[in-house]
């Protein structure tokens, strides 16, 4: 009889409570992580199979068997996973680049919740080829920066005539976990067969749940552990950088040269096996993937993701406010115009608190006119607490501190979730400006992130607030808000969107699934509507919105928006230099949009907008492709054009972006991609290329070059037509103890 790896349930646990347990099992050896399950243990394992459908038919067992085991020794946690096909030939796999778009194979993904605090888990990820991705979860939710973040772990996967295996090992020292004599971990693990577009659970979470990922409260019990080796968990990752980059310069025929030759150090230390330290000297952050260019037809900032490895770890843990509107911490402020000097980063467990607490020191820096950008001390202290299942209450304190005055804010937040993927939530934050700290915050006119202005001896403080709800069933949600954001608001570390405004909104949502149907999958009915006033109580803004999709069986897309807004102006605002006059503007639109399966060899996406615009009219129209040549070479492009005119002079215009993007990989250690974009409104092709030689786990070397190059009319024409051109190579090795 083999050791029993199977499911199990206390009969009195209720159901859907994470009642469901894995019990791992002692290797006598560590395994060859080859994909060959050919070490006797572990055909001595009985495996877990009750793979249960979340689509298409919820509840229903999956279409293919699974069979997962688990194993474990002082070192590592093994998952040997047998994913039965009966068409081999139909398996899909393209991706070799690490952290690539996985999801597009069959794949697989194992959550652990090493904590089992039942909201907080590491995300593995594996497709055919074994290619690796990872992810944090954080209090239950996930946003895409999370999926940056990248851990050291083995992995190796084949495709057999029976259909595909996985074997995976995850080392102690990449995850955190309790100190204890024989620690207990969620676990949840999850499969897609992509040519289906069906994915298969275990445990089953149902459609109840928004996101059956994150729903780690819902995870099944990981039991059996005992004996794990506790190390330093030290990880020292020293790197050396060289480069040249010459940039352009008004009226000057040549660009300034500048040599770049290096060396920082990234460093971790697990305090306790709860409370990890992060530290850092001289980081440089060359070999991170460029930005996509965009066009803003606003009168409002843009957001940018955080895609700094130093910044994503646990990054959730940090979130506090409603994200991309506003943010108390927002990691770009540090470090993109003043370059970091160094500094540490201390997150985990401390008792019955979650504890994130970041110090990093920035130099001062000069911007494009000459003025100087101070540096100083930016520092971030987050806590949060879980007193009652799926509660969570918690608080911020932000602090950036120069030699011209300091801004500090100090925050609470709560949220209670109940009910599937229902929620009441809410926060409020001060923010406080002393000495000569002082920043341009109207609205629609923010400065460059950390710049600032002197304004003498001052003191201002402004508080924001924010609350909402939803109610959520398998087929129907409903929900609203209010927040209120002052115009003098300003957490410098931070990203507000927009200020001076009261905003209530309402919304609810119809998602009937066609389970029995040959061709259709879901319908998505949304309706939402938001009035924002300023807060002398005068209207600012209203937006009624009709959000329409149709999901094919086949994976293909369909949307139908109709939109509604109005805006009051009550001074002259400016988009995209055209200024227009105060007003009361109404105007209405609709759009239709398309994505086929990205899953297949060739697959489009576009779309088609009209309506009014700002008292005129606003066009847009957008294509693009993804041809899949093989795992070794994708190629993908896209094109969108604003076609707008305003009430105003000059104020009939176009605006292009286009944008192409390379991946072309030799192996999963050797792989390269280039992003290529031009707009008509800077006028200037960029060009990122970056080669990626994994030449052990967690160890790199980079090669990257980055270009600009303006085009068109040039009104003096001795400016350089070359913005920058930048070659680096950056060569990190990491050894972990």
């Amino acid at each position: 009889m083999g050791q029993d790896a199977r499911t199990r349930a206390d009969p009195d646990d209720p159901p859907g409570t994470g009642a469901l347990t894995i019990r791992a099992v002692r290797a006598p050896q560590p395994p060859t992580i080859d994909a060959i399950l050919d070490e006797p243990f572990w055909q001595e394992i009985e495996p877990v199979t009750d793979f249960r459908q979340r689509v298409p038919v919820d509840g229903a067992p999956s279409s293919e068997l699974t069979e997962l085991r688990v194993a474990f020794d002082e070192n590592n946690l093994y998952f040997a996973i047998v994913l039965h096909d009966r068409d081999p030939a139909g398996i899909r796999r393209s991706i070799l680049h690490r952290e690539g778009r996985i999801d597009q194979d069959d794949n697989i993904r194992i959550g652990l919740d090493t904590y089992n605090d039942k909201r907080n888990a590491y995300i593995f990820e594996i497709n055919p080829f074994g290619t690796q991705g990872d992810a944090l979860i954080t209090d239950e939710s996930m946003t895409l920066s999370d999926w940056w973040w990248e851990g050291v772990y083995e992995s190796q996967a084949r495709i057999t005539d029976e259909g595909w295996v996985v074997e995976a090992a995850v080392p102690f020292t990449t995850i955190r976990f309790a100190d204890a004599e024989a620690p207990e971990m969620g676990i949840l693990m999850e499969r897609t067969i992509r040519r289906k577009n069906e994915m298969v659970y275990f445990p089953h979470i149902g459609q109840e749940f928004s996101r059956a990922l994150s729903q780690v409260s819902q995870y099944a019990t990981l039991t059996g552990l005992e004996g794990l080796r506790r190390g330093r968990y030290m990880e020292v990752k020293p790197f050396a950088i060289t480069g040249r980059s010459v940039t352009g310069r008004q009226g000057e025929t040549t660009g300034a040269t500048e040599t770049q030759n290096d060396l920082g150090l990234d460093f971790k230390y697990s305090i306790t096996s709860n409370l990890t330290l992060d530290a850092t000297v001289n980081p440089d952050f060359a070999q991170v993937e460029a930005d996509n260019v965009q066009i803003n037809l606003s009168r409002f900032s843009l957001f940018f993701q955080e895609k700094r490895e130093f910044f994503l770890e646990r990054a959730g843990l940090f979130d506090f406010g409603d994200p991309e509107e506003t943010q108390v911490f927002f990691s770009r402020r540090i470090g993109i115009t003043n370059d970091i000097v160094g500094g540490g980063r201390l997150t985990g467990q401390a008792g019955p608190l979650s504890v994130g607490a970041l110090s990093l020191y920035t130099d001062d820096a000069r911007d494009a006119a000459g003025r100087t950008i101070a540096g100083g001390l930016n520092s971030v202290l987050r806590l949060r607490a879980d007193p009652l299942p799926r509660t969570t209450v918690g608080g911020i304190f932000a602090s950036l501190e120069t030699d011209e005055g300091g801004n500090r804010v100090v925050g609470g937040d709560a949220q209670f979730r109940f009910a599937g993927s229902s929620y009441l939530e809410g926060w409020v934050a001060r923010s406080s400006d002393s000495g000569g700290f002082a920043r341009d915050v109207a609205a629609g006119n923010p400065q460059t992130p950390g710049s600032l202005s002197s304004t003498g001896e001052t003191t201002r403080s402004s508080t924001a607030l924010s609350i909402a709800s939803e109610i959520r069933s398998s087929l129907l949600s409903g929900g609203g808000g209010f927040t209120r954001i002052p115009a003098d608001f300003d957490p410098a570390l931070g990203f507000v969107h927009r200020r001076d405004m009261s905003r209530s909104e309402i919304g609810g949502s119809f998602f009937p699934r066609f389970e029995q149907s040959d061709w259709a999958r879901q319908l998505v009915i949304v309706g939402q509507g938001e009035r924002i006033k300023g807060l002398d109580g005068k209207k600012q803004s209203t937006f009624l919105l009709s959000h329409n999709m149709l999901t094919l069986e086949s994976g293909h897309r369909v949307m139908v928006n109709i939109t509604r807004r109005s805006e009051v102006l009550y001074e002259s605002a400016r988009i995209q230099g055209r200024e227009l006059s105060p007003g009361d503007y109404v105007f209405s639109g609709a759009q239709i949009r398309f994505d086929t399966d990205t899953s297949r060899r060739f697959s489009a996406r576009g779309g088609y907008s009209r309506g009014g615009f700002w008292g005129g009219t606003g066009t847009e129209a957008a294509i693009g492709g993804m041809w899949k040549t093989g795992p070794y070479l994708t190629l993908s492009g896209d094109y969108t054009r604003n076609d707008i005119s305003l009430p105003v002079d000059n104020g009939d215009f176009t605006t292009s972006l286009f944008s192409m993007s390379v991946l072309a990989a030799v192996s999963r250690s050797l792989f390269a991609n280039a992003l290529v974009q031009y707009d008509d409104v800077s006028n200037v092709v960029q060009a990122n290329v970056r080669i990626n030689w994994i030449h052990t786990p967690g160890s790199d070397l980079f090669v990257v070059f980055d270009t600009g190059y303006l085009t068109g009319d040039l009104l003096d024409p001795r400016t350089e037509r070359w913005q920058r051109r930048t070659g680096v190579v950056k060569l990190t090795y990491m050894k972990a103890f």
